[in-house]
């Protein structure tokens, strides 16, 4: 053999013990490793984990607090007057009736006594001055609106459709009628 070829069979003989001492010492850190792991895995219970315990009641905790939520609408997107504002014939933005809110809608000042059609929780009734609706005592009926007495204060509410204004109201709740009435 020259000396050529030694050389390249001394160097590929060297590189393989190096090789050969290099993964003999990664196998025995993988086997340290995997030593390791099983000697963990031996003191584990499955079932009995406090740890998992911990997690398990409290998610079942997160759980009862959501199925006790309620989710509730304080107004209700449905409802059209929300949305759609309608007027009268002079421009005038119409008011959407509310449940317990007296609407005037006509007047009858021929009879006697005086009567007016009123919207009352979504119904149309006729009443003349001594009637009640609900909690509403009707205490007088103008020209132009009624006078309603409810909670201790006297309210007036105008013929739907007229303006009227606010010292013209103020005048129209007061006067001799209320004196006579008796205490509520």
């Amino acid at each position: 053999m020259d000396r050529r070829t030694r050389f390249f069979w001394s160097l590929t003989i060297l590189a393989a013990v190096i090789i050969f001492i290099w993964e003999a010492f990664l196998l025995v850190d993988i086997r340290s490793e995997r030593g390791e792991i099983l000697e963990k895995s031996a003191n584990i219970s499955i079932g009995t984990d406090e740890e998992l315990e911990s997690v398990i009641s409290e998610l079942e905790a997160e759980l009862e607090s959501r199925e006790s939520f309620r989710f509730a609408l304080k107004n209700n997107p449905m409802k059209l007057n929300k949305v759609v504002f309608l007027t009268d014939a002079m421009g005038r933005l119409i008011q959407s009736m509310q449940a317990n809110s007296i609407r005037v809608s006509g007047l009858y000042m021929n009879f006697d006594p005086p009567r007016a059609t009123v919207e009352y929780q979504q119904m149309e009734k006729q009443v003349k001055v001594g009637d009640m609706l609900g909690k509403f005592k009707i205490l007088r009926i103008t020209e132009n609106g009624v006078v309603a007495f409810r909670d201790g204060e006297a309210k007036f509410y105008p013929l739907q459709g007229r303006t009227v204004t606010a010292e013209a109201a103020r005048n129209m709740t007061r006067g001799p009628q209320f004196d006579e009435e008796e205490e509520f």
